[in-house]
């Protein structure tokens, strides 16, 4: 089917291919990425770690969808944005959340 379609599109033959290829490295890295962190946030319960990344990511697809009627390009490309900007600043808050949650578990431990 792709090569079928590359014969369609004339010009864009080669940007095609780079499109292609990029959106499977960005795949490759947040399927292995994303999932492991997933997995070592979660240690015991792996199932329900990745139960929860899986309804995020439908979540995310299905309110895209829905509002892709309503909003233009641009403003789901700002949406986009932001979200990936905000990404990292929470990653960080959950690390920040996990080693106080630790370091509590860590003194009741002690005290006992």
């Amino acid at each position: 089917v792709a090569f079928f379609l590359l014969t369609q599109v004339g010009a864009w033959r080669g940007w095609l291919v780079v499109l292609y290829v990029l959106q499977g490295v960005g795949r490759a890295v947040y399927e292995s990425t994303s999932k492991g962190i997933f997995a070592d946030f979660f240690p015991r319960d792996s199932g329900g770690a990745f139960a929860n990344c899986m309804l995020q990511c439908s979540t995310a697809f299905a309110v895209c969808f829905f509002l892709s009627s309503v909003l233009t390009g641009p403003n789901l490309a700002a949406i986009s944005g932001t979200l990936s900007v905000l990404t990292p600043l929470g990653f960080a808050a959950a690390l920040r959340l996990r080693r106080s949650t630790a370091t509590a578990c860590e003194r009741t431990a002690l005290a006992s």
